[in-house]
């Protein structure tokens, strides 16, 4: 994990997860997302498909989540009705 500059691991995941915003769609090129600790999170219904598309955009990540690898990974969770699907 990087450097918090002194600063509880409990405490920048409240601060985050309370700072979090919701953009809504607002024209044809845009898709409702979510955002936390820099992380945005589109979800939305493909109209052509029908099907729940879920999209992770890790570009703009905190540095505080990010691993302390060569490429600064974000470990994710994702879970499906209560079952992990990817963990990484």
């Amino acid at each position: 994990m990087n450097s918090t500059d002194n600063t509880d691991l409990p405490t920048l995941t409240d601060t985050a997860n309370r700072a979090a915003t919701f953009e809504p769609m607002t024209n044809e090129d845009e898709r409702p997302t979510i955002t936390v600790a820099g992380v945005h999170v589109t979800l939305y219904v493909d109209p052509a498909s029908r099907q729940v598309r879920v999209s992770i955009d890790l570009d703009d990540t905190e540095p505080w989540p990010q691993r302390n690898d060569k490429d600064s990974t974000v470990p994710l969770r994702i879970c499906i009705q209560d079952d992990v699907t990817f963990e990484g």
